[in-house]
């Protein structure tokens, strides 16, 4: 699917499912995207090269680094800083560098969110801003045709020519369903139960995943979207799951949520499948071991143990590890930290597309003419003609299982982790040929 702009980004939905809780009911924020379908800036503007000097480039962040959503959505920038670092180390791009200048914290608040804003763009003249926040409205990056880049929490990514969220900007919430459905079919499972909080960052995926299946003819036997973010109890929901028969359990929750989930199915003895989209990060499967065996998750980047398994496979990968072992040591497991990596690595390949005519409307133009765009093989190719405005006709996704203290990818072919579905065809699917440029060993 496209949560985080591409199918699934998942990473992008699941992170923040928490945040929801704190803006429910605050009737949303301002600052909608036009849709233009254009992937030129508008005459006359980002016309300038605002950060740029003869030796560097200057970018801007802005995160959440301090209050209660700080867990969810501050570890965006040491992935940045490892590709900078790493493209600097062979002299950078036409020999200036990529500096992350500004590293501006808006603390988990709407207000302060747009005080960064307008500091990175008016007072620090960042030539690019990378954004990793729920408060994200985008509005004067758009007005300004600033290059943005980041993590789509809830949508409003899509339309304009200058916003980038990683892996694609449109949000498609149905395009898992049928990687979940052929989940579903292969581990032969009969009866299928849906667990989501109360507010829609959560809800929504879980809802039409719920009526998608029961349209396709799955038997959803139990369904519970009104689950509290804060403290849910899940010993009633584990009963009725027991009672109902199910066999499948499908979570949209946080890794909190996820793990007590584990521990009560655990405890009461059920032998169910469960599908987490969120907890996939090594030190939580390590934490909780004892809990997650056979879990399986969904994700929509080459999973890290591929770099071990099939070695020589996934070079991308092996160049991700090794950067981030040597510049964010800290921060090589972390979900967010690897989209703001494929963040980085957008921002450069436009830098280098547009070449010696170096504006913020140049590197617009140039990126929006790459077609084929897998952070140097780490997802599915990314066509930014089109991801700005359309979802893909298919969506590809990497299962992966708990076994022991590892993540391990499952269910692929032979050393190719993704598998790739019609998002049409949600009833029994059955893989479809991966688009050209999918990262990995070709299928046979």
């Amino acid at each position: 699917m496209s949560t985080r702009g591409k199918p699934i980004a998942a990473l992008a939905l699941t992170l923040v499912l928490f945040a929801g809780v704190l803006v429910a009911g605050s009737g949303g924020r301002a600052g909608a995207v036009p849709r233009t379908h254009s992937l030129r800036c508008p005459a006359g503007v980002g016309t300038g090269a605002p950060g740029v000097t003869r030796t560097q480039i200057k970018i801007a962040a802005i995160s959440t680094l301090s209050g209660i959503l700080a867990a969810d959505f501050g570890s965006l920038v040491p992935g940045i800083r490892a590709y900078f670092a790493m493209v600097d180390s062979h002299r950078g791009v036409d020999g200036r560098k990529i500096v992350l200048a500004y590293d501006l914290d808006d603390e988990g608040l709407s207000s302060q969110f747009q005080t960064d804003a307008r500091t990175a763009i008016e007072q620090d003249h960042a030539f690019a801003v990378v954004v990793s926040s729920y408060w994200f409205t985008p509005s004067y990056f758009v007005a300004t045709c600033t290059p943005t880049y980041g993590d789509n929490v809830d949508g409003n990514w899509s339309g304009a020519p200058n916003l980038y969220a990683a892996g694609g900007s449109v949000l498609t919430l149905k395009t898992i369903v049928p990687a979940v459905a052929y989940l579903i079919d292969r581990t032969r499972s009969k009866s299928v139960a849906i667990l989501a909080y109360n507010v829609s960052t959560s809800s929504d995926l879980c809802r039409t995943t719920g009526e998608l299946l029961r349209a396709a003819g799955y038997r959803v036997s139990f369904t519970d979207l009104r689950l509290p973010p804060i403290d849910a109890n899940l010993t009633p929901d584990v009963q009725r799951i027991q009672r109902a028969g199910a066999d499948f359990v499908v979570s949209c929750m946080t890794v909190t949520g996820n793990v007590a989930l584990a521990r009560d199915i655990q405890q009461y003895g059920l032998r169910v499948h469960q599908l987490w989209f969120d907890g996939a990060d090594a030190s939580v499967v390590k934490k909780y071991k004892g809990l997650l065996q056979g879990v399986y998750f969904d994700v929509q980047s080459v999973p890290e143990t591929a770099a071990r398994l099939y070695p020589g496979s996934y070079p991308g990968l092996q160049t991700y590890l090794k950067a981030m072992r040597r510049y964010s040591p800290g921060y090589v497991d972390n979900a967010l930290s690897l989209v703001g990596w494929e963040s980085a690595a957008l921002l450069v390949a436009g830098i280098r597309a547009a070449r010696s005519h170096l504006t913020q409307a140049a590197v617009v133009s140039a990126t929006n003419h790459l077609t084929d765009f897998t952070a140097g093989g780490l997802q599915q190719p990314v066509d930014w003609k089109t991801a700005h405005f359309l979802g893909t006709k298919e969506s590809c996704t990497a299962f992966e299982k708990v076994k022991g203290v590892d993540v391990v990818p499952v269910l692929g072919h032979g050393k190719q982790v993704f598998l790739c579905f019609a998002t049409s065809h949600v009833r029994h699917p059955e893989p479809v040929a991966p688009p050209r440029g999918i990262p990995g060993p070709r299928q046979s």
